[in-house]
């Protein structure tokens, strides 16, 4: 899943998407789709669907530095997850807001395989 990229009419999505996936030096194989109807005061988000899981990990481990980009810094990749995994994951980002809140000194992390929030030092 791909959020935060902008959306225009008439747009070439095909041709966007590759422009993000060029900034991550990769260049798979996709198909892609918005959800959802339109709204003009926000861009939908977007399934893309990889060749493979092994690309689709090498490009969620490489969407960190699409925060150093200008242009792409509001978008960023989430692996497509079901209903249940959605509501376990913002339990899990809850977890770690409170903890990051009460113990700022420390450095917590979600571990997503463990389904659990880490801290450190």
């Amino acid at each position: 899943m791909m959020f935060g990229l902008p959306e225009s009419e008439n747009e070439d999505l095909s041709e966007k998407i590759s422009e993000v996936f060029q900034q991550l030096e990769e260049k798979p194989r996709f198909d892609a789709t918005r959800l959802g109807k339109s709204k003009s005061e926000k861009a939908r988000p977007v399934k893309v669907i990889l060749s493979s899981s092994t690309v689709a990990q090498q490009l969620l481990l490489k969407s960190r530095n699409l925060r150093e980009s200008e242009k792409y810094k509001s978008v960023f990749l989430s692996p497509n997850r079901t209903a249940e995994e959605r509501v376990k994951h913002r339990e899990l980002v809850v977890e770690l807001k409170r903890r990051t809140a009460e113990e700022p000194q420390r450095k917590h992390f979600i571990k997503l395989k463990a389904g659990e929030v880490v801290s450190m030092g």
